[in-house]
Order: structure tokens, then sequence, then C-alpha cells
């Protein structure tokens, strides 16, 4: 099970997005299509995808594709 696979487990079960770190919340705000739920300083998209990384953003994309 990857980072992202384990954010979506998190939330599934009624984990508050505001107590995960940084990066999994903007994850999650991309996985569930939840621009609100980006940290403070990172309203626009492309500062969030910046922050995220290239390895948490490919995980991202293939969760999205399954």
């Amino acid at each position: 099970m990857n980072g992202v696979e384990r954010v979506v487990e998190r939330i599934q079960a009624g984990e508050d997005v505001s107590v995960m770190s940084c990066g999994e919340q903007i994850a999650a705000a991309f996985v569930f299509n939840r621009m609100d739920w980006l940290p403070t300083g990172y309203e626009h998209p492309l500062d969030a995808l910046d922050r995220l990384g290239a390895n948490w953003l490919q995980m991202v994309i293939e969760y999205h594709r399954r």
C-alpha cells in the first residue's frame, strides 16, 4: 500500500484531513477533488502540485486512473 492509498483509507475511516501533514492534505485534495482541503498558503492548485513533488504526484495520478 502506498502513501496515497493510506491517506484515502484514513479519510474513508473518518479522519479529518486537517490533522494530516501538508503533503497528505494536498494529495487528499486532488484525489477527492476537494480544493477546499488545500492547506493555507496553497490556495492555487499549481502551488500545491509543486509542493506535492514528483513521487506523490505520480501516486495521485495512478490512484485517480484506477
